[in-house]
């Protein structure tokens, strides 16, 4: 049987309609009405025309309930490889009990949308072989590694969160510390040009005419972060424009639409103390740190007396090892 394009058309437009109908999904609908025509254009030949519409509602079905069931073999294989995916990802048992840590994971495995939750799967399937993926899937090897090292990371940085750590850069998803990251490249760039007032849309919950910041940023080194009542906290470190060591600190919320939103703009650090660490105190404070425990929302608990003293003593030297 011949078919014009009018009626090519309208064909397929019965297999949209049928599809958004059943699915309720636009482009589903395209996609299966497209496979649909696809399909049709090779058998019209054994199709009558009187059987046209019938052939291309079936044929729609069919594609439909075979979508379905590929949707459900993926949701049995995420709670399939729930577990295997828990134990791959080394969280530390300590923090909480097994159960609360297998809690805490699957809520967040379910924040994956489809496409990062069968990446993941396939990853740990092939034993981690970036190499046999990228054989696999149409995406460059150094974009594979990339997506992969960001699924891993948020899913870590959100279990550590909801088993209620706070004070660690584990906690600290890929897209979070591009935002941090953004924040102080803008920052640093309209500091110098005296342009702050650009940044508004950082800057809509303070006043900017009462921040009159009088230090200069020459190279940012690094930060430290806690979270609270969803609220963030980050020092920030960096090497002012005599190549000295300094820092200072934002209080940050992320809005409803994941953009950053200053709280309090960079404050100057009361203390900043400068040590070589090959030094004897700076041996000291090292050990300190390295010794002391830390509890189970991340926070170390060496003695900040022991380190006041330290700090005293280091302050009471004529000429200090700095």
């Amino acid at each position: 049987m011949i078919y014009n394009d009018d009626d090519l058309i309208e064909l397929q437009q019965l297999s949209y309609n049928y599809s958004l109908y059943r699915t309720g999904n636009f482009d589903l609908a395209n996609d299966i009405s497209m496979k649909t025509i696809g399909i049709f254009l090779l058998k019209a030949d054994t199709i009558d025309k009187e059987n046209s519409s019938g052939w291309i509602i079936n044929t729609s079905k069919n594609h439909i309930q075979s979508h379905y069931r590929s949707f459900k073999k993926n949701q049995d294989n995420i709670a399939k490889y729930r577990h295997d995916l828990l134990a791959k990802f080394n969280l530390d048992p300590s923090l909480e009990t097994d159960s609360q840590l297998k809690e805490a994971f699957t809520e967040v495995l379910h924040t994956l949308d489809i496409e990062e939750t069968k990446m993941i799967l396939l990853y740990f399937q092939l034993k981690e072989k970036t190499k046999i993926m990228n054989t696999i899937l149409d995406i460059s090897y150094e974009a594979l590694r990339k997506k992969i090292f960001r699924i891993k990371r948020k899913l870590k940085a959100e279990t550590y969160k909801k088993l209620g750590v706070i004070a660690t850069k584990k906690i600290v998803t890929p897209q979070l510390n591009k935002l941090i990251i953004d924040f102080l490249k803008s920052f640093k760039k309209n500091l110098e040009e005296n342009t702050l007032e650009k940044m508004y849309y950082y800057f809509s919950k303070v006043d900017l005419n009462k921040f009159n910041p009088t230090y200069e940023i020459k190279k940012i080194v690094e930060y430290e972060i806690e979270f609270n009542d969803s609220i963030y906290k980050v020092w920030v470190f960096f090497q002012n424009n005599n190549n000295e060591s300094d820092s200072f600190y934002i209080r940050f919320v992320i809005d409803e639409k994941k953009h950053l939103k200053i709280l309090t703009p960079p404050q100057k650090s009361e203390k900043m103390f400068k040590f070589n660490k090959d030094s004897e105190e700076g041996k000291k404070i090292l050990q300190m740190l390295k010794s002391a425990p830390v509890d189970k929302t991340g926070l170390s608990q060496f003695s900040s007396e022991e380190l006041e003293k330290l700090l005293k003593q280091i302050q009471q030297k004529p000429n200090p090892d700095k």
